[in-house]
């Protein structure tokens, strides 16, 4: 599948998202700054089902690895697209938010669903030749808590460790 058709597919996802998820959406992944600061995460975006009913999924698609777990959330990337699914496993009025790094100096952050809903995905576009790493926080308010250490760095290619 080519990346237009995947961002084309991404947009049309978007478009049928339900007036009580609407503030979820981004037009663009801009949680990025280069010191690893965190900045407002791009919010997951639920996955639409062909039917264009709003779902979220039980389970991300099964290409997407290497999982990365804490006590309140897991997350994985999938290569094929450089999508970063997460889920919020608290519904604890804090938001898990995925800290992606790469190792070519990005920083970007991608928010779970609101309320522990499922799985929410954020795209973006890593360089092939890179490699990116993951971490957790929670989010409440422009506060900041329970930072977990990075993951090992996986190709953003293939998936498997740098």
């Amino acid at each position: 599948m080519s990346r237009l058709t995947r961002t084309l597919g991404a947009l049309a996802g978007a478009a049928v998202l339900v007036a009580g998820t609407a503030t979820l959406a981004s037009a663009a992944p801009t949680g990025s700054v280069g010191d690893g600061s965190p900045t407002a995460p791009v919010a997951a975006v639920p996955v639409a089902k062909a039917s264009s009913s709003m779902t979220t999924l039980a389970s991300p698609p099964a290409a997407c690895r290497p999982y990365v777990e804490s006590a309140y959330a897991q997350s994985c990337y999938e290569y094929d697209g450089d999508d970063q699914w997460i889920r919020d496993l608290n519904a604890n009025g804090w938001q898990a938010v995925v800290h992606v790094q790469t190792n070519y100096g990005k920083n970007r952050y991608c928010g779970a669903l609101p309320a522990a809903q499922g799985w929410g995905e954020c795209t973006y576009d890593h360089r092939e030749d890179g490699c990116v790493r993951f971490r957790f926080y929670e989010l409440k308010d422009g506060v900041t808590r329970n930072w977990t250490v990075f993951s090992p760095y996986f190709h953003a290619s293939t998936g498997t460790r740098c």
